[in-house]
């Protein structure tokens, strides 16, 4: 990991905003909502016409790095003045998404998890075969990180403590169609499986009502897996959706349209109770701060806003210009 800045006044404590850039400049045509339906409608996507084993390694498909900033906030107005307490750019990997917790800061690159402390010495690796295409890590609040791959279409379910992976829940293909007969020991880090032969292009797994909730690009849906592992489709049709969460304030769900750049909150029916326009052409992520205040990345604009969604105010802004070529996913917390 290479240090680009490290604030010496500042102190790895308290609620850290990390944010992960890409290097890949965004292209409007390839985020619009026609452009992405009529690109995965194509009748014979699937199943696969390709041998598993002709496919090449994950690193010849993902030629973009990026780079890591980590914010905090402090002052009577703390959430109106973020200062830079770290960036830092993996060298031979692009991040996906980063999280400071458990003291530690926590970087999921797009086929590996490594795990820093705040003088960014690495403690640890965790790769494995289905940890491909990665996208988000997220604490479930019982001892676990969920972790989303895209490349295999699942959710590693990884033990905080051990560092072990205890489950790997894979979208079903009785509801998503089939590529390739996966096993769990088939490396899909040696051989991608790239987006057009995807399934359903997870992209975000949380936790809610004790199962794991998803969200997935292809098909615009929101999916949960219940406590019992069993897969349930709630919701589909937002094409390009991105960053399922429950919201604190109701428990209910809420994701972000990436396309029509709105934040929608769910009710507890699953209809939309209201929609929160961000006045993006791509909103990658949407992530609840503190009550009516949510950090949102706005990636075609390269930058994360702090919006007070009743109001529509934006409290602060966070520019990625210095740091990228656009802002990806978001996480708060200690």
């Amino acid at each position: 990991m290479r240090i680009e800045y490290l604030n010496s006044n500042g102190r790895w404590e308290g609620n850290l905003l990390c944010v992960t850039h890409s290097d890949r400049p965004t292209e409007p045509a390839y985020c619009a909502l026609n452009y992405l339906e009529k690109r995965y409608d194509i009748p014979e996507r699937l199943p696969a016409r390709v041998a598993f084993e002709s496919l090449p390694h994950v690193s010849t498909q993902q030629p973009y790095k990026g780079t890591i900033t980590v914010w905090q906030f402090r002052g009577q107005n703390y959430l109106q003045q973020p200062e830079l307490l770290a960036l830092l750019r993996p060298e031979d990997y692009k991040p996906q998404h980063a999280m400071w917790y458990q003291n530690k800061l926590w970087v999921l690159g797009v086929d590996r998890l490594e795990v820093y402390d705040s003088c960014i010495s690495r403690l640890a690796v965790i790769e494995d075969p289905w940890l491909s295409g990665a996208h988000t890590i997220i604490p479930d609040g019982r001892g676990r990180l969920l972790l989303t791959c895209s490349g295999s279409d699942s959710v590693l379910v990884l033990n905080e403590k051990s560092l072990a992976v205890e489950a790997a829940c894979r979208m079903p293909e009785a509801i998503y169609g089939r590529n390739f007969d996966l096993t769990r020991q088939d490396s899909v880090v040696e051989h991608y499986v790239p987006n057009d032969l995807q399934l359903t292009h997870i992209n975000c797994a949380s936790s809610w009502h004790g199962g794991i909730v998803v969200s997935m690009l292809i098909q615009g849906a929101i999916g949960w897996f219940d406590t019992a592992r069993n897969y349930h489709e709630l919701l589909r049709g937002f094409v390009g959706c991105h960053g399922v969460r429950a919201d604190a304030r109701t428990g209910n769900l809420y994701f972000s349209d990436s396309c029509l750049g709105v934040v929608v909150f769910l009710d507890n029916k699953l209809g939309i109770a209201r929609r929160v326009d961000m006045a993006s052409r791509w909103l990658h992520d949407a992530l609840q701060i503190d009550g009516d205040t949510f950090a949102v990345s706005v990636t075609d604009a390269n930058r994360v806003q702090l919006v007070d969604v009743s109001s529509r105010d934006i409290m602060t802004e966070i520019p990625g210009a210095e740091f990228g070529m656009g802002t990806q996913f978001l996480s708060y917390g200690c």
